[in-house]
Parts: C-alpha cells; sequence; structure tokens
C-alpha cells in the first residue's frame, strides 16, 4: 500500500483520469491550473494505491478561511468583515482540504472497478494522508469541499465515523436540454420569459460572437472582465472566487480544444465572455467576464446563455452546466439545482464544537441571499 501527496506535474495521466473517465476537468486542468502559480491557495495531488486496486486521488489545497465567507449579509456578516478589514489575520483559520477553490465539485475519485468496500477504505487513508498533513503544518481545521450528492453513499459514512460535520454549499446549476432545434427549448420557457428573450435577443443584433481557442494575447483583458465581474457581484466568496492571472490562458491552451473562449464584442471592444468546457455529454460554462455598463446594455449575459444553448444543441450535448450563482436567472430559464454538501472537522475539541454549532445556521446554501430570493420565486411561479 502506498499513499503520496504530490505535484499535479508529477501524476502519470493514466492514474488520475482512470479515476474520472470522461471529465475536462482532469488531470490536464489540474496541472493548468498549478501552472498559472495561484498565490491564495496552494494547491496539490493525494495518491492512494492498495494491492486490491482501490486507487484514489483527489486534489488537495491549502487556504486561510475567513470566518465571514458565508455570511453574505446580516448585521453580523457586515461586523465581521469590518474587523477583517481591520485585523485581516484575526478572524482566519488556516485550512486544509479536498477539493479545489478552482471546481465545483470535489474530485474525490477511484478506481472504476473498485467496490465500495475498498472505496470506503481508500477514503479513510485519504483521509488519514490529509490529517497527518494538517498536523505537520500546525494546522487543525481539514474540509472537504463540495461533495456532490451521488457520492455520498461512499463517502458520507466515512466522514461521519472520523467526526466530520456536514455544512451546505452552494449547489450547481444544471440545464437538461432534450428539444431537437433551439426553438423548442424557447417554447419550454414560461410565456413571459420567452417573450422576455425574443426582445432581448433582437436588441442584441450587433453583438459580434467569436470563438477562440488561442487567448495568450487577450489574457489580461480577459482577467479584467473577470474581475469586473466578480467584484460587482451580490456575494463575495472571497479566495474561493479567486483566480490567478494566468488562469485562462493556461486552462485554454493545456485543455483545447476541450476547452475554448466565446467573446462577445460591441463595435470592436470585449463586452464579454464566456469559458467553456467540453464533454461527450456535457458542456461546463466554467467562467463569465462582462464589462459594465456596456454588458447590461446588450443583455450580454442572456445574449452568451443562449449562444451556449444553440452551441449544446447543435453538437448533440445534453447538459449545460453553469455553476454557483446568478440562480434567480437560472431557474427563470429552465435549469435545476444539484445538491452540494461540505464536510468539515477541527483537531482542538472546544473549536470544533462551536464550528460544529454555528453550522447549523451559517451554512452556504442557508446563508445566501441570491439562492433564497431563487427559490422563493421559483416556489411563487409554481402551480398549485
Amino acid at each position: 500500500m502506498h499513499s503520496a501527496v504530490s505535484a499535479f506535474s508529477s501524476i502519470p495521466a493514466p492514474l488520475w483520469d482512470g479515476c474520472f473517465p470522461g471529465e475536462v476537468e482532469g488531470l490536464r486542468y489540474y496541472q493548468a491550473c498549478e501552472a498559472s502559480h495561484p498565490s491564495h491557495a496552494h494547491t496539490q495531488a493525494l495518491v492512494v494505491k492498495s494491492p486490491h486496486g482501490a486507487d484514489a486521488v483527489a486534489p488537495m489545497f491549502r487556504m486561510d478561511y475567513a470566518l465571514h465567507t458565508s455570511l453574505q449579509e446580516g448585521r453580523l456578516g457586515d461586523a465581521l468583515r469590518w474587523l477583517d478589514q481591520r485585523f485581516p489575520r484575526a478572524l482566519k483559520l488556516p485550512l486544509l482540504g479536498l477539493g479545489s477553490p478552482f471546481a465545483e465539485r470535489c474530485h474525490f475519485g477511484f478506481a472504476p472497478e473498485a467496490s465500495v468496500p475498498d472505496r470506503q477504505e481508500a477514503a479513510g487513508r485519504m483521509l488519514d494522508l490529509l490529517e497527518q498533513q494538517a498536523a505537520l503544518s500546525g494546522i487543525g481545521l481539514t474540509v472537504v469541499k463540495d461533495v456532490h450528492d451521488t457520492d455520498l453513499p461512499v463517502l458520507e459514512p466515512v466522514l461521519r465515523e472520523r467526526g466530520y460535520t456536514r455544512l451546505s454549499s452552494l449547489p450547481v446549476a444544471v440545464l437538461h436540454l432534450r428539444y431537437p432545434t433551439f426553438d423548442a427549448y424557447l417554447d419550454s420557457l414560461s410565456g413571459a420569459t420567452r417573450k422576455d428573450m425574443r426582445r432581448k435577443l433582437r436588441a442584441a443584433e450587433a453583438v459580434e460572437i467569436e470563438i477562440r481557442t488561442d487567448v495568450s494575447d487577450i489574457q489580461d483583458e480577459l482577467y479584467a472582465l473577470y474581475e469586473e465581474t466578480r467584484l460587482t457581484s451580490a456575494s463575495d466568496y472571497g479566495d474561493f472566487e479567486r483566480l490567478p492571472r494566468d488562469y485562462f490562458h493556461q486552462v485554454v491552451s493545456s485543455l483545447s480544444p476541450q476547452a475554448f473562449c466565446v467573446l462577445y464584442r460591441v463595435e470592436g471592444v470585449l463586452a464579454a465572455f464566456n469559458l467553456l468546457m467540453v464533454e461527450d455529454d456535457r458542456v461546463i460554462d466554467k467562467f463569465l467576464g462582462m464589462r459594465y455598463p456596456l454588458a447590461r446594455t446588450h443583455n450580454l449575459y442572456f445574449v452568451s446563455w443562449m449562444q451556449n444553448v444553440r452551441y449544446c444543441i447543435a453538437n448533440g450535448k445534453t447538459r449545460l452546466q453553469t455553476g454557483q450563482g446568478t440562480f434567480s436567472n437560472k431557474l427563470r430559464l429552465g435549469s435545476s439545482l444539484e445538491p452540494m454538501h461540505n464536510y468539515f472537522c477541527h483537531r482542538n475539541p472546544v473549536l470544533n464544537g462551536a464550528l460544529k454549532w454555528a453550522s447549523k445556521y451559517f451554512g452556504f446554501e442557508e446563508m445566501d441571499p441570491g439562492l433564497r430570493e431563487a427559490r422563493k420565486r421559483a416556489g411563487e411561479l409554481s402551480p398549485l
């Protein structure tokens, strides 16, 4: 049996990608993230191998967690953010986690042929390795970030047995596309939404659309638009939303043609872009960047959405994944929300107890105002 911490650049591709068949966010993606040299999160790979063939791999990241991260509104959140600006180290907890700040799902993977018991045994040894690394680094808080519902049958019993507490994460939005034409998709929307979308698309006829598989000459402009969008958002998840300046160039150059950017220009000015990542049956709308107020004036959020739907239908893709955020628009446009879960444990039993108590009230899903409002609107629009 063998367990190791490694740079992604040192991992053999068959070892990692064999655990994630067909995933575009495979080893090359994590190598691209590593090559972009993130300053706010140190990332590595964990590998567990055994004679039974129960190989397991997972990304690992180290970060300082701001205590106000899940408090997106209210006096307590405002107070903690005020204190964080004045005492930036006092309200941060160093953490070591499985998952990645560059992925909406924890890629905790196993050899496809491994049985459930073997997977759970490998998961336990993976957590052993994580906790050992945390202890060596003097870090008390270990987490598993963004576990998908489909991974719970294997991981939940192991995590619970080791004393980890579940904390809701933000869901991932997925649009299921089983429509023969773009017009058939539009017809699936409510009458008011359909009318609004047709009006927005007519008003955006002057927008120029370009697909780029090489963004080396515009990487700074893409980063600036992403930052403008991130900083304009009503929610702020801090380091979990930050990207290295070289991220878009590294990802596109490493994964092309499975990764590319769609550019939206107005009179020659780059007003918006999407980073898309493509699998056999799924397109991931990974990141969106917009220039304000130009993007709003030309409805580029919705123009880009419809462009991505057209691409999916034309290329036989039945799922458009659009990530964590802007939930009202995504539900209105037909998406469903797939639950995600975080787990945490602190070696200090007093602090662990306090965090466990707080988790009942401060889950990401419960505290995100955009998600709460989106679900309220969806409930009001649901038939009786």
